[in-house]
């Protein structure tokens, strides 16, 4: 995000109407082959609202598969939509379910299963298709953090019946906030569209803070600033919180012009991803103590963040901390699986609910940033910390 970039969205935003609102949204249904697109608050009022559309088409149903390690704004959307959870265990190799865990799935209860396409790495959807459709169920394909991310020549958010993205700060494409919902069901669109329409119109004053955020952002998002940002608490940098009462609202009109700006350099920020996550890899092949994840062969994702798997949590605790003592934004990301977030015991629809790999991944992953403001001299800094 540039501030160029910042300042034509808020011109244009300031003379958008209702057709020009909705024209914006057009470049991604381009660029995504899908015939219907909504824009929304954020990532979890989006799951939000496909989750209360899809219970609206099967309200027998009211089960909701998704990987225990994941956002916490995915079970919390579950919640909000008044359904259980079903967690499904992580793959610490692949990022993707233990497909064996798809089939004892409830037969006659499941709604849908989530995907989760953690850091853009693409999830085996025909895998998960076929079992959901064997139990008569739906697929949310969520792609919020893998907006260009691809496996056989297919983006990851349009695999399932119905797709959602995260615009969020620190996702493939940062318009700052907003989520968008993606689909070519005739009758899932009709239903998001009619609940869409009890949305709120954000105000003002959500405006003027989104500005402000939308400058800060473009001023301190190099690697060599980030304390700055991570010590402004009204940021929320870095946090994860399980809170069901989040705001639902439409798209700011300036989220989605700062979207039309951005997107024709998706594909080469995503490709930037990959060529500086390729050289952190590079170096530090053969190291026992970290392991990567590995992305499909036929997949190319889009690294929001590099995973890293280290040898163990105190393995772990001393990377971090020697990272960003040398000013580099390495996260343990989300601070634990979804099994173990206090108070979630009610809303789960099994009672033996956690998950062995989910759990041990909580405690052994840590992620780096390769976005395109990484320079070569921050990726030589970060491979040569943790080679020593």
């Amino acid at each position: 995000m540039k501030m160029t970039q910042v300042l034509r969205a808020l011109r244009t935003a300031l003379s958008l109407n209702g057709n020009d609102a909705a024209e914006c949204l057009t470049s991604v249904a381009a660029l995504l082959r899908v015939r219907y697109v909504l824009g929304v608050s954020s990532g979890r009022a989006a799951l939000w609202l496909v989750l209360r559309s899809l219970h609206r088409l099967q309200p027998e149903r009211d089960v909701v598969a998704l990987p225990a390690y994941t956002c916490f704004s995915v079970p919390a959307s579950v919640v909000r939509a008044g359904l259980k959870i079903h967690p499904l265990d992580i793959d610490p190799h692949t990022l993707d379910f233990d497909l064996s865990q798809l089939d004892e799935l409830p037969e006659k209860r499941l709604l849908c299963i989530v995907t989760s396409n953690l850091f853009g790495f693409v999830n085996d959807l025909p895998r998960i298709r076929q079992a959901a459709q064997a139990k008569g169920a739906f697929v949310l394909d969520d792609a919020a953090q893998a907006l260009g991310s691809m496996r056989n020549g297919q983006f990851a958010g349009t695999l399932g019946d119905v797709g959602v993205f995260s615009l969020d700060r620190g996702k493939a494409l940062a318009a700052m906030e907003g989520g968008l919902i993606v689909t070519d069901s005739d009758e899932i669109a009709r239903i998001v569209q009619a609940e869409a329409k009890n949305l709120k119109t954000p105000s003002s004053a959500d405006g003027a803070r989104l500005l402000f955020e939308m400058l800060l952002y473009t001023i301190l998002l190099r690697p060599s600033l980030y304390w700055i940002p991570n010590s402004l608490p009204f940021l929320k940098l870095g946090t994860t919180e399980f809170n069901p009462a989040f705001s639902t609202e439409r798209l700011h009109p300036l989220c989605q012009a700062l979207l039309s700006q951005l997107l024709g350099g998706l594909a080469e920020m995503n490709q930037v991803r990959r060529s500086n996550a390729k050289v952190i890899t590079e170096a530090l092949a053969g190291n026992p103590d970290f392991e990567f994840p590995k992305p499909a062969p036929d997949s190319e994702p889009t690294f929001v963040r590099l995973p890293i798997v280290a040898r163990d949590k105190a393995t772990r605790e001393r990377a971090v901390s020697r990272l960003r003592s040398a000013g580099i934004g390495a996260s343990s990301f989300y601070p634990s699986a979804i099994c173990d977030i206090a108070r979630i015991a009610p809303h789960m629809s099994v009672v033996d609910f956690h998950r062995k790999h989910a759990e041990l991944l909580s405690e052994r992953l840590l992620t780096l940033p390769v976005n395109p403001m990484v320079r070569p001299q921050d990726l030589e800094r970060m491979a040569s910390i943790l080679t020593t």
